[in-house]
């Protein structure tokens, strides 16, 4: 074919553009897949949208809270246990949480929250969109990016959530966080906010909120916590299981690291302030607390029985209108106790019953022919006895409830096995042993118990207290729950009944001899004792020597029935059915508690007046607001000069000459021996108290600002010292009481009077005024009853 420059032209152009239809197809290829990437993007921006919405819409009301909840959020608070000074002593809760407000907080908790849980926290209204943004993407591309929960929607997790059982669930829990923390944004300014996160984050060893957690894992407040205590505090929020000081120290210090690098990249930390934190070491200064340790427990004890009491009997409701929960209300418990003088008293107590006292009694008894009890205790009454005990213990009622009969119970008890005993010097107490659980009865059931109360005889203010060796095993409060027979300790009242009445002065003297007292039936009681040497006796040297005889005297003087006494002790509060008018009553043939004998005694210390043992001052709320405030309750049961002149008499208790013969007299002069440890040389009076078969020990003790009252002895009656050299009064209690006031008076920081006791006339004289040698005798160890 012949090409001409026409035909090359139209080829040309049929190669450079393709026919008119084939265009027309390419346009419209191009118009759809414009439809398709509209449609594509409107799917993925609307799609998340309306799926968002579909499951906020799902939300129920009854899974969101309602607004009475929001306004008023309910978490249990721990109550507090405040010392005179208002140093927290103990908690009493479910959760141990106390809740602090902002202005509570240390600065560096909140930076380190801010960097490391919400970086725009002050910027969202409770969602962050780019937080959010981020973690999605970084779950798109299988990158960790940090969490999209602000530290609000945490919160609102932490309050209103429990952990839900499958994964579309949680789903529907996030986002019912959305809408719960939109509503505590509207209701709470981003402090309060950051306050109640921390309030309620669980740091684990019984550290709930960021109050227990100072204090238990810093010995600190939140508000002294430093930097890199903040940071360990914050960083255990990622998982405090994981990242907990206690359990995994490394982790915790790398994890603290990472809130650290966070502060600085946010600006809350300069690069030299992180260069020097991040190589700190954690220092801890963990502290656990629970219902049995610590300080006072026994006190902290007696203190929640009391303000159950209260509530009850004040009607006192919480905003919920119902009775205050002691566990969960958040109360503020300020009470009379003084934390230095109740570590003086707890340790008084371990140090001569674990280092001494203890030892002597294990040794007095072991070759009892039916151990633990005395020889006068038949194998029957004993192998009764342990039974006994046996049906009082947790092991028994356990196995009981499983349907055992008493004889396979015997049966299991008489087998050896692991067990867990109390034991002096061991650590905590503690220690594991192989024995049967019959033994461990007989071992436990010669553990000395012990009570103490002390007292401000101007207020009755309980200044220390303790209830037993060892809370953790052994509950039952012998300060306030165990009423003892008293002893001699009842004397005083004796003496102070027949002055009253009349019948003679501390001056006044009688011979040395027997004395008895005629019963309605006619026959004689005459109670032992020594010497009868009819040496002339003034009455002053008969309280200090505590002679029986010359109480019977005094009792015979006044009707024989102990009438005024028994007055004395119902205008007291403490009638009971062993307070008899009855001559033995005189000896101490009745049973009190630590705590009451004790208040019973403040009388002679306080012009004869008698003031209601008070251990709480007041209770407040949780906000502050006064529920309850104690007023001193004084009534009046002896004249003050009456008072007086027995305190003086007391006084004789560390040495007193019989003018007639020279004789020493005083059953605590061993608390004036240099040698003995306890020695005390501060103006002083007191009583000891030994009862028959040396089963009670007492001394009580007065100073111008304390009267303190010590027993010792053990739980079983029948378990107790053969001699009396070591079961008496003057050798279990007073040396306790020695150690304590030794202590006390030694701590200039306890405000006390140091010198003499007020007469009740100035200027009148604190000594018997008959007494011509004055002299402080070093020690006579008499055998004091």
């Amino acid at each position: 074919m012949h090409v001409t420059k026409s035909n090359l032209k139209n080829l040309k152009n049929r190669v450079a553009k393709p026919s008119g239809k084939k265009a027309t197809q390419g346009q419209e290829l191009s118009k759809k897949q414009k439809i398709y990437i509209l449609l594509g993007t409107w799917a993925v921006f609307f799609v998340p949208l309306f799926f968002v919405y579909i499951m906020l819409w799902s939300i129920p009301e009854d899974e969101l809270p309602s607004i009475k909840q929001l306004e008023n959020p309910k978490s249990d608070e721990a109550s507090a246990v405040y010392d005179l000074n208002g140093e927290i002593i103990g908690t009493y809760y479910i959760s141990n949480r106390i809740k602090v407000s902002y202005q509570e907080l240390s600065p560096y908790l909140v930076d380190a929250l801010v960097a490391t849980e919400d970086e725009r926290y002050f910027e969202h209204s409770g969602v962050d969109g780019w937080a959010l943004a981020r973690a999605v993407g970084g779950a798109v591309t299988l990158q960790n990016k940090g969490g999209g929960s602000t530290i609000t929607q945490q919160l609102s997790k932490m309050m209103f959530h429990k952990a839900s059982k499958n994964k579309f669930g949680r789903i529907r829990q996030k986002f019912a966080e959305w809408i719960i923390a939109v509503q505590l944004e509207k209701r709470y300014t981003k402090k309060e906010i950051v306050a109640m996160y921390f309030n309620e984050f669980d740091f684990l060893n019984t550290a709930v909120g960021i109050h227990s957690a100072s204090r238990i894992y810093f010995n600190k407040l939140p508000k002294d916590l430093a930097i890199q205590e903040a940071a360990m505090l914050v960083g255990m929020a990622k998982n405090p299981s994981i990242f907990n000081p206690v359990k995994d120290s490394t982790a915790t210090l790398k994890r603290r690291e990472v809130v650290l690098s966070q502060m600085l990249k946010n600006d809350f930390l300069t690069q030299n302030q992180y260069d020097s934190l991040r190589v700190l070491p954690i220092g801890l200064d963990f502290k656990p607390e629970t219902h049995t340790t610590g300080l006072a427990p026994y006190f902290r004890e007696y203190v929640k029985q009391e303000t159950i009491k209260i509530i009850k009997e004040k009607n006192l409701e919480n905003n919920f209108e119902e009775p205050y929960n002691i566990y969960t209300d958040g109360l503020k418990i300020y009470t009379t106790l003084d934390a230095q003088m109740q570590e003086y008293a707890e340790w008084a107590v371990n140090e001569h019953l674990s280092k001494q006292l203890q030892e002597e009694l294990n040794k007095n008894i072991e070759k009892n022919k039916n151990y633990p009890f005395d020889n006068n205790v038949s194998s029957k009454k004993a192998t009764g006895y342990l039974l006994a005990e046996m049906k009082k213990s947790d092991r028994y009622k356990n196995l009981k409830s499983l349907g055992w009969t008493d004889s396979k119970i015997e049966e299991n008890f008489n087998k050896k096995t692991t067990l867990t005993v109390f034991d002096w010097a061991s650590p905590k107490h503690t220690k594991e042993v192989e024995m049967t659980p019959m033994d461990s009865i007989k071992y436990h059931l010669k553990v000395l118990r012990v009570g103490l109360v002390s007292l401000d005889p101007k207020t009755g203010f309980i200044k220390a207290y303790v209830g037993g060796p060892d809370f953790s095993f052994f509950k039952f409060d012998y300060a306030s729950q165990a009423k003892r027979q008293v002893g001699s300790t009842i004397k005083p009242f004796v003496y102070a009944a027949g002055i009253e009445s009349g019948l003679f002065t501390p001056c006044t003297e009688i011979p040395d001899i027997q004395y008895c007292v005629e019963l309605p039936d006619g026959k004689q009681w005459c109670p032992a004792g020594e010497g009868f040497e009819g040496t002339s006796t003034p009455m002053y040297y008969g309280l200090a020597s505590s002679s029986n005889p010359y109480t019977a005297y005094v009792i015979n003087k006044m009707g024989g029935k102990n009438t005024r006494v028994v007055k004395y002790l119902s205008n007291m509060g403490m009638k009971n059915s062993s307070v008899k008018e009855y001559p033995s009553l005189g000896l101490g043939v009745c049973d009190q508690s630590v705590i009451d004998m004790t208040a019973a005694h403040t009388v002679f210390s306080s012009k004869g007046k008698y003031h209601t043992p008070i251990a709480i001052l007041r209770i407040e709320d949780a906000n502050g607001k006064v529920l309850y405030e104690s007023n001193v309750k004084t009534k009046e049961i002896m004249s003050k000069e009456v008072a007086f002149d027995v305190l003086k008499m007391m006084k004789g208790v560390t040495g007193v000459k019989r003018p007639a013969d020279g004789k020493w007299g005083g059953t605590g002069t061993r608390l004036r021996n240099q040698k003995n440890d306890y020695y005390f040389n501060g103006t002083m009076a007191g009583k000891t108290g030994t009862t028959q078969g040396n089963t009670d020990g007492w001394f009580i003790g007065h100073t111008p600002s304390l009267v303190t009252g010590v027993w010792v002895g053990c739980d079983h009656s029948k378990v107790h010292f053969k001699s009396t050299k070591y079961g008496q009064g003057a050798n279990t209690s007073l040396p306790i009481w020695g150690y304590y006031m030794k202590k006390v008076y030694a701590d200039k920081s306890i405000k006390l009077n140091r010198g003499d006791f007020n007469p009740p006339v100035v200027g009148a004289t604190t000594v018997i005024e008959c007494i011509k040698d004055t002299t402080i005798i070093e020690e006579m160890d008499p055998w004091g009853f």
